[in-house]
């Protein structure tokens, strides 16, 4: 049974905390309306090729991305075709979904200057520092690597008010 109606797959279960991240962006398509919703991104302003060949120079663990042209059947650009990059999930034991939605993120900021807003996505996004340093233009990898560092401090406080081990 899917969880979703737009969950439809392992993959797309995997994908979604990533791809999702900026879907609050009404120029911005996740999938939705399409035959693999959560498996592919795309906007007017992308250039297919342009951006899975950058996603993919950034060696980012269990994921590929290829370039895609589709059209929305309903959810953001409905009925426009658009350019963007379908990922296939090549290992799934070394795939971060968090990782890929940074370097997402990342990508469209830098290939794509003003046409994505990180505020408007600022609740999926979830935390201040990620969006400063986003913004900043601070590398994918250090802005998750910061978020793990983070977490890593935070594992042993939250350690006593577990109920259940």
């Amino acid at each position: 049974m899917n969880p979703s109606p737009n969950i439809r797959s392992l993959t797309a279960a995997l994908l979604y905390p990533g791809v999702a991240m900026l879907e609050y962006s009404t120029n911005y398509s996740v999938g939705r309306g399409t035959d693999a919703p959560f498996e592919m991104i795309g906007a007017e302003f992308v250039r297919g090729p342009e951006l899975a060949s950058y996603l993919n120079q950034q060696w980012i663990p269990g994921v590929r991305s290829y370039p895609v042209r589709f059209q929305p059947a309903d959810s953001h650009l409905t009925g426009t075709e658009i350019e963007g990059v379908r990922f296939t999930v090549t290992n799934r034991e070394s795939f971060d979904a968090a990782r890929l939605g940074i370097e997402i993120a990342g990508a469209l900021l830098k290939l794509y200057p003003g046409k994505i807003s990180l505020e408007l996505n600022r609740q999926l996004i979830g935390s201040e520092e990620t969006l400063r340093a986003l913004a900043a233009g601070e590398e994918p990898q250090a802005v998750r690597q910061k978020q793990q560092d983070a977490l890593q401090t935070f594992l042993p406080l939250r350690e006593k008010y577990l109920l259940y081990r």
